[in-house]
């Protein structure tokens, strides 16, 4: 047997083990606690927010996309714990953290996943016990910008880290603008920060306008940290393709 029969063979076979699982009946418990901490930081972390998502089988494996079917949040010493009667449709269950996808009013976001562990399996159990959930707390990033001159009237400033746990996004209006705002950025990692125009077309027969200037915070572990930045014109901004 040729390598890729093989690797076919084996492939398919691990499928047809996984579908042939049955799902878990309706009504039956299911239980998790333990506690969620910072590895980064060693430090337990309070209120955040677990899911329960629920898991089937397809051709290429198993997918947690179900739900979220229930939830539960981090007390003040990190423990968390969920009881869920299943709902018959899922073959197995995995806690995953929040995740943060662009958003305004950073400011209130405070934890994300840990790339790292992105979810935590049942593996056919009905039941986890002190689990250890990793998640990443945001540390404070002030931004301190001035805009001399802005045709385009808005300027979206965005955070993101480098393995997309997160992306934080500012909105600035006015023709000109100085200003101080407080985002968050994911410490002990490489972040990134764009200042970014997104115009829509002012005429039929206009193109949008995608201007944007990109730049990037190395790992470090500050409590906050100063962005300052000063924007002749927005014009002047790089223009980029859609």
């Amino acid at each position: 047997m040729n390598k890729k029969l093989l690797v076919s063979f084996v492939f398919v076979t691990l499928f047809f083990i996984t579908a042939c699982r049955k799902k878990i009946s309706e009504g039956t418990l299911i239980q998790a606690s333990g506690y969620v901490i910072d590895s980064v930081k060693n430090k337990r972390l309070p209120n955040v927010k677990i899911f329960l998502f629920g898991g089937k089988a397809t051709f290429y494996g198993m997918h947690y996309t179900e739900g979220p079917l229930d939830s539960t949040m981090s007390d003040n010493n990190g423990n968390f714990s969920l009881t869920y009667n299943a709902e018959g449709n899922s073959i197995d269950y995995a806690l995953i953290i929040n995740y943060v996808q662009k958003v305004d009013n950073t400011s209130q976001v405070n934890y994300v996943m840990d790339i790292n562990h992105p979810l935590y399996k049942f593996n056919y159990s009905h039941e986890l016990n002190n689990v250890a959930i990793s998640a990443r707390e945001l540390n404070y990033a002030r931004v301190n910008l001035k805009i001399d001159a802005n045709p385009y009237d808005t300027l979206y400033f965005d955070m993101y880290s480098d393995y997309g746990e997160f992306t934080l996004r500012n909105r600035i209006t006015g023709t000109t603008a100085d200003t101080s705002f407080l985002t968050r950025y994911l410490p002990n990692a490489t972040n990134y920060f764009d200042y970014r125009i997104l115009s829509a077309p002012k005429r039929a027969g206009d193109s949008a306008v995608h201007r944007y200037l990109s730049d990037s915070i190395p790992p470090g572990a500050s409590d906050t940290i100063v962005i300052s930045k000063t924007i002749h014109s927005t014009y002047d901004l790089p223009l980029k393709s859609f």
